[in-house]
């Protein structure tokens, strides 16, 4: 084993027998846990003292009764000389005799004696001997060691803690065997707490332990005491784990035939379902087994993992036709197969579950399967669909109810919706679940109303219910989702929080919830001026195999960066695309932002005409899922197409249309009202209220229409001010084609500009990689690979490879260990 990390202790050692060698000996005692490296330590310095003044001694301990050459007394060494022994926590009382006698005399003679020991095993023992020593304790390796030992990075290095002797076999081919074998040796006769330990994962209550190793608290304190000392566990506070991940996973995989009798005892001890499933999903499906699934499924099934869903589907697999079990765990199933993100699968057995004609309550569970499936592929038709045949035999059942609402909002008939909310609404007091649907829709409707605060306190009422009273996987999402909807539509920064905390679970329930997460993510950091994420989210939405009618928004994000980046083939292709998409469903609600991206465009074409045709759509026409509110939000694209077109009637409507439904100190009422009155004044304040609110585009903008309009007045050093402003802001986003564009504006009224600032990133080097970029390097430079980095990330793992390969060429690097060098040496 490669010694690395040790040049300090390798040095402390050097200087004692450097000492020893003109006559001033010392004890030197060096400390470790087991696996850390005391014995590699003793023989590097060996071998680097073999050309020295010294003579050189090994004491073995012999075991297992630890006698050594001392034990009969001191020997009669040549001096100048080293004496090491290795192991001495397994020396006899004898020899720790015979070393408290030399550390009384040592100092004094041409002798250095090592000794290294393991730093927990008996302390008492060693307490008198540590006082006349010099004592130097190892520590684990520190990470860049780590990368040294392993020459390069390891995904699996952190799961070792520093540990050189795990980190010797992290890749051996038979380490399982290697590592379960050092612990059980270590742990000796406590090694069945251990393996009970690790079975119960990162942290273990005494009692939980007690109850699942069949002992007593007292008996589990006394092993874990014991194993502490030896380095295995760690307890602080009544809870107890294994050091290391490495051995906790491999001694938990090694006891899996442990599994079912802990799963029982947690049971017993009234642990949370979810944990006792932990451990069944590993176990032999019992009639103990089913018993406890048939009375606790409801439990699993919202919060359900895959394994979970196996589980269930092992335990229907397991009863007889006619058990009257059967029909609960089976529609149970069918739930864990939704809420573990395995739609399709759900949807095949709720069918099937269907054809066998279950009783009511069953049937009803089986349509809500059906019924969120649908709405959560936004298919408002096919899941107003799944109940029809309810409805023609009467009033829809309450939770059926509430995703008929859901159904209807998606199909844009809030007519039909506010009637099912109102049905819904009289079975809410009676059923949470159906409350947290509503306060969802509810919510949807304050946003289009521009009623943020109402639409607040429905989010926080659906979120206190989920917390307290009843969960669903998908309402969660969506109260998540519909969250950083409001947020960005109020520039509050936590909306990128809210957005990661929602990813997760939209990564796993799949549908239409995850190129939602990413349009929602890609308008806010449109929004907040962080192109290159918005971009990144564009593509990864768009490389789903289903974008459930995001596409179009998706594309509309894209050609609208892309024009301000001057890149107008790409952005004309992507306002193609947009046109072209399917918008239904929540697309509906990002209409307006397409109708905003084909309105540029045009101007950016010179079509000023059609740009103003298109506004003039806008404002006469249906656009969006409720046309007035919707429209409210992009009026200020609308008014300076309006503007630039000569409309000023046109732009005076959109902003009475803003009146109507923001608030009169809004800042982009002010703006616009700026834009068409030339109101310099209220442009610079609009810029800067923009800028205070974290919406650097339309702060720019706004600096550049007051510019433009202080140089048509002929306030030439003004103009130039405020264009510095808007320039400033315009360079960090790279929107090139404002910065050229209000260039030419400016010297067509005889204002010269001097250098522009950076017109962007440079080409190559660290400078040119972006945000995404420097994280993705980061995470490499850890040793993980580009699939482990896209789970990190939450990126599919062709956009991180795509990542990974235009930083080797940004950085001239050709090979992943190169850039993780070259990211050391720079950090």
């Amino acid at each position: 084993m490669t010694l690395v990390g040790r040049d300090d202790s390798l040095r402390v050692l050097a200087d004692a027998s450097s000492a020893a060698e003109v006559g001033q000996g010392a004890l030197v005692v060096v400390r470790a846990d087991p696996g850390i490296g005391v014995t590699a330590l003793l023989e590097a310095h060996l071998a680097a003292m073999r050309d020295s003044g010294l003579h050189l001694h090994r004491v073995p301990v012999l075991r297992p009764g630890g006698r050594t050459s001392l034990s009969a007394g001191t020997p009669d060494w040549d001096e100048p000389a080293m004496v090491v022994i290795d192991d001495l926590h397994h020396a006899d009382d004898d020899t720790l005799l015979t070393l408290h006698g030399l550390a009384g005399e040592i100092y004094g003679r041409p002798l250095l004696v090592v000794a290294g020991r393991h730093r927990g095993v008996a302390p008492e023992r060693f307490a008198a001997l540590d006082r006349f020593a010099i004592v130097h304790d190892l520590a684990p390796l520190a990470n860049d060691a780590v990368s040294a030992m392993l020459q390069g990075p390891s995904p699996n290095a952190a799961d070792a803690g520093g540990n050189p002797w795990l980190l010797s076999r992290i890749d051996a081919a038979d380490r399982f065997a290697q590592v379960t074998a050092w612990a059980a040796d270590l742990a000796g006769s406590d090694v069945h707490v251990l393996r009970c330990a690790a079975l119960l994962g990162d942290t273990a209550s005494v009692d939980d332990l007690a109850a699942v190793a069949g002992a007593t608290p007292s008996e589990v304190l006394s092993a874990v005491a014991r194993m502490s000392a030896r380095g295995l566990v760690d307890e602080s506070g009544g809870e107890v784990r294994v050091r290391y991940p490495l051995v906790r996973d491999d001694v938990a995989a090694a006891s899996a035939g442990l599994r079912g009798s802990v799963a029982r005892a947690l049971a017993d001890r009234g642990a949370p379902a979810e944990r006792v499933a932990d451990h069944l999903v590993h176990a032999p499906v019992d009639p103990w087994t089913v018993d406890w699934l048939a009375e606790r499924a409801h439990q699993l099934t919202s919060r359900a993992t895959p394994a979970v869903a196996r589980l269930l589907e092992r335990a229907v697999a397991a009863l007889l036709p006619g058990d009257p079990r059967l029909p609960e765990l089976r529609v149970a199933w069918v739930e864990a197969l939704l809420w573990s993100g395995r739609t399709e699968q759900a949807r095949r057995a709720a069918s099937e579950g269907l054809l066998a004609d279950p009783d009511e309550a069953i049937r009803h569970r089986l349509l809500v399967v059906l019924g969120v499936i649908a709405n959560g592929e936004f298919d408002a038709e096919a899941a107003l669909a799944v109940w029809e045949t309810e409805r023609r035999e009467g009033e829809l059942p309450a939770r059926l109810a509430a995703l008929d609402a859901y159904a209807h909002l998606l199909a844009g008939d809030l007519e039909s919706t506010q009637r099912a909310v109102a049905r819904a609404s009289r079975a809410a007091a009676d059923d949470p679940l159906v409350e947290i649907y509503l306060c969802n829709i509810r919510a949807i409707g304050q946003c289009l109303l521009r009623d943020y605060a109402a639409a607040g306190d429905q989010l926080d009422r659906a979120s206190a219910l989920l917390e307290i009273a009843a969960y669903d996987r998908a309402q969660w999402l969506m109260s998540r989702l519909l969250r950083a909807v409001l947020q960005n539509l109020e520039h509050d920064p936590a909306v990128t929080e809210t957005i990661e905390q929602a990813r997760p679970v939209a990564r796993e329930l799949g549908l239409g919830f995850l190129p939602w997460t990413h349009t929602i993510a890609a308008v806010t950091a449109l929004n907040f001026g962080e192109w290159d994420r918005a971009l990144a989210e564009v593509e990864e939405g768009l490389a789903l195999p289903h974008q459930h009618g995001m596409a179009g928004p998706l594309h509309a994000v894209a050609a609208t960066i892309l024009l301000n980046r001057g890149d107008l083939p790409t952005a004309r292709v992507h306002a193609e695309l947009a046109d072209e998409a399917d918008l239904y469903g929540v697309a509906m609600f990002y209409e307006s932002l397409m109708m905003v991206t084909r309105a540029v465009l045009a101007g950016v074409d010179g079509d000023l005409k059609r740009a103003v045709d298109v506004v003039r759509d806008v404002v006469d026409h249906d656009v969006g899922m409720r046309h007035d509110r919707s429209v409210a939000p992009v009026c200020v694209p609308l008014v300076r197409i309006a503007v630039a077109g000569g409309e000023r009637d046109l732009a005076r409507r959109l902003i009475e249309r803003m009146r109507e439904w923001s608030d009169e100190d809004d800042s982009r009422i002010g703006y616009c009202t700026g834009l068409v009155d030339r109101d310099v004044d209220r442009l610079l304040a609009a810029a800067q209220d923009f800028a205070d609110n974290s919406t650097p585009l339309a702060a720019a903008q706004a600096a550049q229409d007051a510019a433009v309009a202080l140089a048509a007045s002929g306030r030439s050093d003004a103009a130039k001010a405020a264009y510095q402003s808007a320039i400033d802001r315009f360079a960090a986003m790279a929107a090139h084609r404002e910065i050229d564009r209000t260039a030419a504006n400016l010297r067509s009224y005889g204002v010269q500009l001097g250098a522009s600032g950076p017109r962007g990133r440079p080409k190559h080097g660290w400078d040119s990689l972006t945000g995404a970029e420097m994280r993705v390097v980061e995470l490499v430079a850890q040793g993980l690979t580009n699939r482990d980095v896209a789970e990190r990330l939450i990126l599919s793992v062709r956009t991180v490879d795509s990542h990974v390969s235009r930083i080797l060429r940004k950085l001239d690097c050709s090979s992943r260990l190169e850039l993780a060098v070259k990211y050391r040496d720079r950090s």
